[in-house]
């Protein structure tokens, strides 16, 4: 059974001969030196956020610019915060492609029906572009996909927080923020793992041209 995470599709879906390698053969792409510092960053803004939640309020990065409320069950949060296949995040069997989908989420916002609605944090070292949240468009359905084949009712919403650095003056770091609302459509999710299932179980792809790794893997055209 192929273990997926929703974090990881999109980074698999880039280059076919990429995937079909790691699903197939094992061979997955260099990865070379893990940058900690976003996780860190993470692990603060999730404290930040959890001082607020314990007080019944909201952050003032979101205060009256988001639909819902945080999610109050700090015990569930924390579960599905510890991504681990099989023991820990939010975990789906995708039974139709033979699959384990399982993800950890940074946040969580209850919209006013009840219904839920993913929320992440992502850092960058620099200001948006106007396409940067389109490239955690798949992530955020597959959120979504999850939520649903777990039982809990998707809002159809969900929402990035872009953090970046302006300043930095006497051990103090400063930063900016964006809030992006996106459309998460858990469907378009299915969609996604069902492109995955087909590549892995077809024919090896071709060289991708404008893939570096195979470039790396393979100079020459094979």
């Amino acid at each position: 059974m192929m273990k997926v995470s929703p974090s990881g599709v999109g980074m698999l879906l880039e280059c076919p001969r990429c995937l079909w390698l790691q699903v197939n053969e094992s061979t997955k792409r260099p990865r070379g030196i893990f940058p900690s510092l976003p996780d860190g960053m993470d692990n603060v803004f999730k404290k930040y956020f959890d001082a607020y939640r314990t007080r019944g309020e909201m952050p003032p990065e979101i205060e009256g610019r988001v639909d819902g409320t945080l999610f109050s069950d700090m015990k569930k949060l924390s579960q599905w915060r510890d991504f681990n296949f099989g023991r820990g995040g939010i975990i789906a069997q995708i039974a139709e492609y033979d699959m384990t989908l399982s993800g950890a989420i940074d946040d969580l916002v209850v919209a006013p029906d009840g219904r839920y609605v993913p929320f992440d944090f992502k850092t960058r070292g620099y200001p948006l572009k106007d396409d940067t949240h389109e490239h955690y468009r798949t992530q955020l359905d597959l959120y979504g996909l999850l939520f649903e084949r777990n039982g809990m009712a998707c809002a159809g919403y969900g929402y990035l927080l872009f953090f970046w650095p302006s300043s930095y003056d006497l051990g103090s770091a400063h930063f900016k923020t964006a809030l992006i609302k996106m459309d998460v459509s858990p469907s378009r999710g299915l969609s996604a793992l069902e492109r995955v299932h087909k590549i892995a179980t077809g024919e090896k792809p071709p060289r991708q041209a404008a893939c570096e790794y195979c470039l790396y893997r393979e100079p020459k055209q094979t």
